[in-house]
């Protein structure tokens, strides 16, 4: 926690600890935590105060700019924190429901093909955005519609 603190107080933030039964201050702008398992978890996110892991900090260090907070969630429920979703050559409906359950399970969509994009749902290989990120070897999986199905 040190090295976090340090971190923090050399980019200009304050790190303030708070007791984990008590309310949260109110110049709390970010809370940084490896678990979602702390009594004021609810009460934060009802705030709207975002709630992120520690990697959050060092992420956004590197960007030079706060990293997206949602990406960052140690919330359990929220199980798709990592991944990045692009659409190619899927009906509007289909992708907006994929992109509606990928956003209530902690992940993002994205209507272009980005470096940070992980996964493309594409019905076969033959489209811009899989020969884009072939030519261009990103790092992402090309994966059928059928792949994200949660029941």
């Amino acid at each position: 926690m040190k090295q976090i603190r340090n971190k923090l107080e050399e980019n200009g933030a304050t790190y303030l600890v708070f007791d984990s039964d008590g309310e949260l201050p109110r110049a709390v702008t970010h809370i940084i935590s490896a678990t979602a398992d702390f009594a004021q978890y609810v009460d934060a996110v009802s705030d709207m105060i975002p709630v992120v892991k520690p990697s959050w900090i060092e992420h956004s260090l590197e960007k030079e700019k706060q990293a997206n907070p949602r990406q960052y969630s140690p919330d359990p429920s929220l199980f798709m924190t990592d991944v990045v979703v692009t659409c190619a050559d899927i009906p509007e409906g289909d992708k907006e429901a994929i992109a509606g359950g990928l956003l209530a399970f902690g992940g993002l969509f994205s209507e272009t093909l980005t470096r940070q994009v992980t996964h493309i749902i594409a019905l076969n290989m033959d489209n811009d955005k899989c020969n884009i990120a072939k030519a261009k070897s990103l790092r992402c999986k090309v994966v059928l519609p059928h792949w994200y199905v949660v029941d």
